[in-house]
Parts: structure tokens; sequence; C-alpha cells
């Protein structure tokens, strides 16, 4: 009995002490990630699929770092950032579930969700994907999405196009999807030729089924390696870190200004993104698609004058509908905002979150719209937004609250 109980007391001293060892490894301050199987990521932020530990201290040199204070938005060490109009920020299964209300309420306006990996398989699907996706269109927080590519052939960059565009059907990004080309084995593997015409592959793919497409990679890639005179055409996500502004010299849209973030809501370190106000692409032109716009939802981007002068972007109010089912197999839509050269487009689906197709796009002066031939007896929802075309770029309001009716 002796024996026995010594060998109980040694199995539960054990235990204890390994329940000790997690309660501090979760107390320390260490993010905490979920696990991704079959991705073995390496790059500048990866090494074999995990996150590569950084020290932080740029990112805590001043109390203002990454907030916006009266208009402005701040870096890490407390100087204004020029050009920026949103704060955003890009989460992956790696940032574990994400409360997006608490993230909109500390300053979010915008994200860049990660949808997966490498090739079209399943499971390679970013495992907070639909998650996220979910989070934000509850919460109206615009979104783009991105895929970190291991393509080192065409053939295989037209399977990861196919990959996101599973993802993202029925969905209505007001960002675009950005191919994320990091990964050290294939950027030392191949010439800037053949990344060029990779690149491409997604690009054109991505970009025939009506959605808006950019490049993700850091500084230095860009400047090393996605040197292709294609490379010049696209939007760009460009990353750099430790640093007061983004130097580099090419043309961007947003920057990727620090990889140890904090945000209420989100579980460990999240990186930190800036929209900025000019850009020079005449490729992703944003009023090039009005079905799924390249630009900000809540903070649009603009397209950089020869002369190099930044005009200023068109601002747009959120519109507030009501709805009502007004006749039998009908649903009006009612909004509160008039403007001159302002139209709403107008959008319904029977799924809250997903789904929703454009029914019409009306003039401002009307404030009003009528959805013909639904479903009796069938709940839907509806959402709408402003769009205004200014010297051929088209801008977009962020989505309304969505309403939902039984129709007659």
């Amino acid at each position: 009995m002796k024996g026995k109980n010594a060998m109980k007391n040694k199995i539960s001293g054990k235990i204890v002490a390994l329940l000790l060892t997690l309660i501090i490894v979760a107390t320390s301050g260490m993010p905490i990630y979920a696990k991704e199987t079959g991705d073995k990521a390496n790059s500048f932020r990866y090494e074999n699929g995990q996150p590569i530990a950084k020290a932080v201290p740029f990112s805590t040199l001043s109390p203002n770092a990454w907030k916006k204070i009266d208009g402005k938005y701040y870096s890490g060490d407390g100087s204004v950032i020029e050009g920026a109009v949103a704060k955003g920020i890009d989460v992956s299964h790696h940032q574990g579930t994400v409360d997006w209300k608490k993230a909109k309420e500390d300053g979010v306006e915008f994200a860049i969700i990660r949808c997966g990996f490498g090739m079209n398989q399943t499971k390679q699907d970013d495992a907070q994907w639909f998650n996220n996706v979910k989070g934000c269109e509850e919460n109206n927080i615009p979104y783009g999405v991105y895929l970190y590519s291991y393509a080192d052939t065409v053939k295989k960059a037209q399977s990861e196009a196919e990959h996101v565009l599973r993802l993202i059907k029925g969905h209505t990004l007001a960002y675009p999807v950005y191919y994320d080309i990091e990964e050290k084995a294939v950027l030392n593997k191949l010439t800037a030729e053949q990344l060029g015409k990779i690149a491409a592959t997604f690009v054109n793919k991505v970009k025939a089924e009506g959605y808006q497409t950019g490049i993700y990679s850091n500084k230095s890639n860009f400047e090393t390696f996605l040197t292709d005179s294609q490379f010049s055409q696209w939007n760009k996500w460009v990353a750099q870190y430790n640093s007061p502004s983004c130097t580099y010299k090419g043309t961007y849209q947003i920057w990727q200004a620090a990889d140890t973030g904090t945000i209420d809501g989100v579980n460990g370190a999240v990186d930190i993104d800036f929209a900025m106000k000019t850009i020079s692409s005449s490729d992703n032109n944003p009023g090039t698609s009005t079905e799924k716009p390249a630009t900000s939802a809540t903070k649009p981007t603009t397209t950089a004058a020869k002369n190099n002068t930044r005009p200023e972007p068109v601002k747009l109010r959120i519109p507030t509908i009501k709805v009502k089912s007004s006749a039998k197999k009908k649903a009006q839509i009612i909004w509160n905002l008039k403007g001159n050269g302002v139209k709403y487009q107008v959008y319904y689906s029977t799924k809250k979150n997903k789904g929703y197709k454009k029914a019409a796009t009306i003039n401002s002066s009307k404030g009003k719209a009528t959805v013909k031939k639904l479903k009796s007896k069938k709940k839907y929802y509806f959402k709408v937004r402003c769009s205004k075309t200014v010297k051929g770029h088209t801008y977009y309001s962020a989505y309304s609250k969505i309403k939902s009716i039984k129709i007659k």
C-alpha cells in the first residue's frame, strides 16, 4: 500500500508541476498560437510554419504607437505616418479566435484575412478563415484576403488562385486579394522573370472573376527578387518593421508596419497595417470593378496624378436603411442620405453573412429601391452602400447595418 501511495504522490506531483509550467507560460506575455497542420513556411516572418519571435523595442517607444489621434495615425516612435488613411490588422490561425467587436472598438478599421496556403486543397484552408470573415461581416469591418504561396510553377499558381476563389465565393471584398510571395525556397529557386509569370498567372485568374488583386512581401524581397517589370503594374502590400515610415521607393497601397502590435480582442501579437492615401497602379484602377472593388470601404484610396500631387480622397457617409415588405414578393429599401453624384448599391441575400447579390444601383435623389421577384414567406437580408465616381475613379462607403424582413 505504501508503494502504491508513493507512486500516486509522484504522479500527482508531476501533474501539478506540469500545470504550473503551463500557467507560467500562459501568463508570461508570450503570444499563444494555434497550430495548423501541414504549413511549414520559411520566410522573413516564419520558421517551419511558426512566427519568428522578435524583440519589440520600436513598437513601444511611444505611448501613441500605432494609434489614431485627432485624425492622424502615429508610428512606433510617435511620429505621424504621412498619407495614412486607415488602420488595420492582418490575421490568420496564429491569432486563434478574434473578438472582432473588441478589435473594432480598439481602432481596427479594416482587415486582411489569411484564407490558406498553397494549392487548392481543403486541408490547406486557414483554420480561422470562416470565423474571421464572419466576425468582420457581422461588425461591418471592410476586409481583403491573402494566400501564402508555395507556387514554383504556373500550374501551381493556377491551383492557388482556384484555392482563393473557392473560399471567397459569395463574399463581397472591400480590399484586394493579395498573393503572398515570401517563401525562401521559391524566391531562391526562381528568376525574377519566372516569379513574374507565376504572379501574373494568379493575378489574371483572380481578376477574371471580378476581384481586385495585389502582391504581398517585404521591402527587401520587392527590391531583390520581385523585380520583373510586371510587378510594377500591381497593387503592393509592403512589410517593413522597426521604421517610422515605409521607405520602399515604388508605389504601394498598404504598409505592414509592425508584427508585434497589440489589439483588444486579439490573443497575442498581431500585424499592424496602414492603408495609404496615394496609389499609382493602372492595372488595378479602383474604378474598374463595381462589384468587388479594391478600395477600402471606409477610407477610399486615390490614384496619384502624374505630377505626384496627392488628390484628396472622396469621403462617403455610411447610409442608414429601413426595410419593409411593400407588396407580395417585394421588399422596399429606404435610406436616409442624399448627395450630388452619389449612387446607392442595394444588396440582398437569404443568409445574413454571405451570398449577397446586387439588386440595383440607384441615384441618390430617389432615396429608395424596390427589390422584386423574391420568395414569399422567406426571410431576406439587405444592405446598402454609397458610391461616387470622380475623374474616372469610383469610391465606396462601408455597408449599412444589415436589415432583415420576412417577405409577404
